[in-house]
């Protein structure tokens, strides 16, 4: 509490003690590989409106829109996961070494995280695809605590299918849009018949799932569309094998906590915590720290399979914003504008 340095650098130095803690502990090390996941529908529809001159403002309405709720991939972004995989099946970097190892047996798979919206989970599956091929046994941790924080429609999962699963994709989007029709219009003849009962909370809760069911249809069949598009063969395994390699721990799949919004306030960035007092700062990092925590258990813990480095598609603001405090603290200080928390 007496520290001199200023309240930024205080946190980044008290994080880092206790990482000093427990390293004097446990001899424990993990090489993380960061995947950024490829583009999604939703960051081609607000580049493509940037084009066009319009104002930030129409973007955020834009990026209100249900049709964006947890954004698949788009066909580029589709391109992308999967050219990932042909560079980690012939790259000569560490990471392509370490999963062609792995896939042959020759030493002990990594442990395999995704976020829990589709663009990430698409992306790690599609790009480590061989590894899942050759390796039966492993399974991806889908870890809410690497979701996306913002407000925008695509920083939200989907809600999960039965069985506590994610919605795998549909063979087609013609599919999708009429199972999505015929769930909608049976949930809204509920609406009406609970409604002229005046059963107002049921109605209410009816007209709610008509909503889900739509909303749904409309992002399973966008990702039919893409795959369809650019990903060949990859779509049908995506549907028969690589959503049931994916293993979500039925703590993390209350609804609460599956839709994952602790976030940071939209009006901080990290080059304004000077001005916060102990008791403020505290309380901002709080759903940042939380985070990293969630995510260092899941890495320590094997995540699903036994191992050393671990591959995590996905995009968070927080761990970005987390990362950049702690460039701070090594660059000596110095201050520059943080990612914007409503970035992708």
């Amino acid at each position: 509490d007496n520290s001199p340095l200023p309240p930024h650098r205080r946190a980044v130095h008290a994080h880092a003690h206790v990482v000093t803690i427990r390293a004097q502990m446990s001899t424990t090390t993990v090489r993380v590989h960061y995947i950024r996941h490829g583009e999604s529908q939703w960051n081609a529809e607000q580049q493509a409106a940037r084009r066009r001159g319009v104002s930030e403002s129409f973007v955020r309405t834009l990026a209100a829109e249900p049709r964006f709720t947890d954004s698949p991939l788009s066909e580029t972004g589709v391109r992308q996961a999967i050219s990932l995989r042909a560079r980690l099946m012939e790259g000569s970097d560490g990471l392509a070494a370490a999963l062609r190892c792995a896939a042959d047996g020759s030493c002990a798979a990594p442990t395999l995280i995704v976020s829990n919206l589709r663009r990430a989970v698409d992306t790690g599956l599609l790009a480590l695809r061989h590894l899942l091929d050759a390796r039966e046994d492993l399974r991806v941790a889908v870890l809410p605590a690497l979701q996306e924080s913002c407000h925008y429609a695509d920083c939200g999962p989907l809600p999960l299918a039965a069985g506590l699963r994610l919605e795998p994709p549909v063979i087609s989007a013609a599919a999708a849009i009429e199972a999505a029709r015929e769930s909608a219009e049976a949930a809204m003849r509920h609406v009406v018949g609970t409604a002229e009962a005046h059963e107002e909370a049921e109605a209410e809760e009816a007209l709610s799932r008509a909503t889900r069911h739509s909303v749904v249809g409309t992002v399973l069949a966008a990702q039919a569309r893409a795959l369809a598009a650019s990903g060949g063969a990859d779509a049908a395994w995506l549907r028969e094998d690589g959503y049931h390699r994916l293993h979500l721990d039925p703590r993390h799949a209350e609804p609460e906590v599956f839709d994952d919004r602790r976030r940071l306030s939209d009006a901080l960035r990290l080059a304004r915590v000077v001005e916060l007092d102990d008791a403020a700062l505290g309380e901002a990092v709080r759903p940042l720290l939380a985070r990293l925590g969630a995510v260092g258990s899941e890495l320590l813990s094997g995540g699903g399979a036994a191992g050393g480095g671990a591959p995590g598609p996905g995009a968070n603001a927080l761990l970005g914003q987390r990362l950049h405090a702690a460039a701070q603290e090594v660059c000596g200080g110095r201050q520059r504008e943080g990612p914007d928390p409503e970035g992708d």
